[in-house]
């Protein structure tokens, strides 16, 4: 099986500026169906945390906080929404 660069070594000289112009539009073209970047993430409080895990109380998100992956912003705590939801998944 030839390798794309032996299909690129075969283009005759007069026609490879013709080919680079094809191939830099192609590479400037959105590919549908390509995989696309993950959505940020979302930074929870620990009351929106607890309503995510239908907690009734809030305390029981601070209890178990390192292991919900916490963030500390200054004296505040915050959760990422992905790193919860995976938490969540995996028990």
């Amino acid at each position: 099986m030839k390798s794309p660069f032996d299909v690129l070594d075969s283009i005759p000289v007069e026609q490879v500026p013709a080919a680079i112009a094809r191939l830099a539009a192609r590479a400037m073209t959105p590919n549908v169906g390509a995989a696309t970047v993950a959505p940020p993430d979302e930074l929870l409080t620990p009351a929106e945390t607890a309503k995510l895990l239908k907690l009734d109380d809030v305390r029981q998100v601070y209890r178990r906080a390192k292991s919900l992956g916490a963030i500390h912003m200054g004296r505040r705590l915050r959760f990422s929404r992905r790193k919860v939801l995976a938490r969540l998944a995996a028990h």
